[in-house]
């Protein structure tokens, strides 16, 4: 099976091994391949080091899995601390959380990169923010600027996708100023009871139309066959001719579905 080791200084190379090898002999294949000296070689999986009597049904590593290599040269806190990094928010899908062992020195714009990798470009490192608790973590610092916890602790952090520079103005020609807004790509929850679907929509799709992407999207709501039901967000009925822009839907927001009718009143 195919196993990716990373470095602390972000070189990626991926070796072949048997699936049940001890952990020695995956450091001997990475000798065999990179040229690396096993006595060198300290790796980690889960924010935990692997120890050579081990083998990869105790850890578990499978095919696909990422595993970090430190080496002696790789950085002054080579010898230091490695650290687990649990990303989630909604910038990567609803529910969704990364773990990344990194390197102390690792610096969060590489931590960035790292997530954008890890997401096949879904999250561009250009167009996101990482937070620690309420504090925005700055691109040049190093993880271990942010009192990493204890050998074995995760550090949650959130990403979210920051919001684009407001449209130019222009003037329509009779001294009034118009906004063109681009339209958005983003992600909403719905939710029918006990049962929740997140969708990708545009902001300036119709309210309406979520009824179509709910019918091909999510048959497993089991939703009225009769299109008996109406949506809801922050507690008021939503209009179907108006968007979601109008709405004032942002990603990461719910919907809700309540069965019924809605009628205009006297």
């Amino acid at each position: 099976m195919e196993v990716t080791f990373e470095t602390t200084q972000g070189r990626r190379f991926t070796v072949e091994i048997w699936y049940l090898s001890t952990v020695r002999r995956i450091k001997e294949y990475i000798l065999k391949q990179e040229g690396i000296p096993v006595e060198s070689q300290r790796l980690f999986f889960h924010g935990q080091e692997l120890e050579d009597d081990r083998d990869t049904r105790h850890y578990p590593i499978v095919e696909g899995s990422h595993v970090l290599i430190v080496l002696p040269d790789d950085s002054p806190t080579a010898a230091g601390a490695v650290v687990r990094v649990v990303a989630s928010g909604p910038a990567l899908g609803q529910g969704r959380r990364i773990a990344l062992d990194l390197d102390a020195s690792c610096t969060i714009a590489r931590l960035k990169e790292l997530l954008q990798e890890r997401t096949d470009g879904a999250v561009p490192a250009t167009t996101v923010s990482v937070f620690l608790e309420k504090a925005e973590m700055e691109d040049h610092k190093e993880l271990a600027q942010f009192n990493p916890p204890a050998d074995g602790m995760e550090m949650e952090v959130r990403v979210v996708v920051r919001q684009p520079p407001p449209p130019p103005v222009c003037n329509d020609g009779n001294g009034v100023a118009k906004v063109n807004k681009p339209q958005q790509r983003m992600s909403v929850e719905v939710k029918w009871g006990a049962k929740a679907v997140t969708l990708e929509v545009s902001d300036m799709d119709a309210v309406k139309e979520l009824r179509a992407e709910l019918g091909s999207a999510a048959p497993h709501l089991l939703l009225p066959d009769d299109g008996a039901y109406f949506f809801i967000y922050k507690q008021n009925v939503m209009e179907e001719e108006r968007t979601l822009r109008w709405h004032d839907v942002k990603s990461g927001d719910t919907i809700e579905i309540f069965n019924g009718r809605v009628t205009g009143g006297a």
